[in-house]
């Protein structure tokens, strides 16, 4: 089956090789802020892979204009699918109007706005403004810049069902299961599948469910075989071929370019 994993932080060589010892999948991966964690080596490893793509971040501990600037320099030769912006971890939401940049700038290159929403990882520092992070704030961004697919990693946790609702109004809102089993957060398992395939049920929003893992060892993010697991309880095979790919590729419309 095949399958795309939009959300994967492979920050260097190691990671990479540990990845791919376990799948062949293709692999969008999220820069971080070096300000959240020291990742020198994150484009030069998508470089070096021809099934990694980069989602390049937009810090916002930082002038945003020529952040774009640069990315723009770099299209083709960093494989560049989409942006990361880290809410909850960097203070501010997504209908902040110094954002405008960055969705005019997405639009006009076709490149999708993945955000990070509520809980933060157990091990990275975080301003924790999960009220910033939330979806709601992503929708307003969708409705204002309806030709830019957006994205809300990790479904909002803890605000599941809300989040998959947003989803299920705005055609061009995403949103995944990444992250689900961090070392130290676990839970469950019959639990998850109630909150998180629930809220997905419920919503009716299968078409805008992601593939993604997280995977990032260095930082407790180890899981790709759970999360076969757990979509395989959840969604027919038929469903899940929809998810892992054709999902993938409508919402990041560069990668289906690539």
């Amino acid at each position: 089956m095949r399958k795309i994993d939009c959300h994967t932080h492979i920050i260097n060589e190691k990671v990479r090789d540990a990845y791919f010892s376990r799948t062949d999948d293709i692999a969008i991966v999220m820069q971080f802020p070096q300000s959240i964690l020291d990742n020198p080596d994150t484009v030069q490893t998508v470089k070096s892979d021809a099934r990694l793509f980069l989602c390049p971040c937009v810090d916002l501990k930082r002038d945003i204009v020529p952040q774009l600037r640069n990315i723009e320099a770099h299209m083709d030769d960093w494989k560049v699918a989409g942006l990361k912006i880290y809410t909850s971890y960097q203070a501010g939401s997504a209908d902040d109007g110094r954002l405008l940049p960055v969705y005019e700038f997405a639009e006009r290159l076709g490149l999708t706005v993945v955000f990070h929403t509520g809980l933060c990882s157990l091990v990275l520092p975080s301003d924790q403004d999960l009220e910033g992070s939330s979806a709601r704030y992503i929708a307003k961004a969708a409705e204002m810049f309806p030709g830019v697919n957006f994205v809300a990693a990790h479904m909002d946790d803890p605000n599941e069902q809300a989040c998959c609702a947003l989803c299920a109004d705005h055609p061009n809102l995403f949103t995944d299961f990444s992250g689900l089993f961090e070392d130290g957060y676990e839970a469950d398992w019959d639990v998850l599948k109630v909150r998180y395939g629930g809220a997905v049920r419920a919503a009716g929003c299968e078409s805008q469910l992601l593939y993604g893992t997280d995977f990032c060892p260095p930082i407790g993010l180890t899981d790709i075989e759970r999360f076969d697991a757990f979509f395989a309880e959840l969604f027919t095979e038929k469903e899940r071929e929809t998810i892992y790919y054709d999902n993938a590729l409508r919402a990041f419309p560069r990668l289906a370019e690539f």
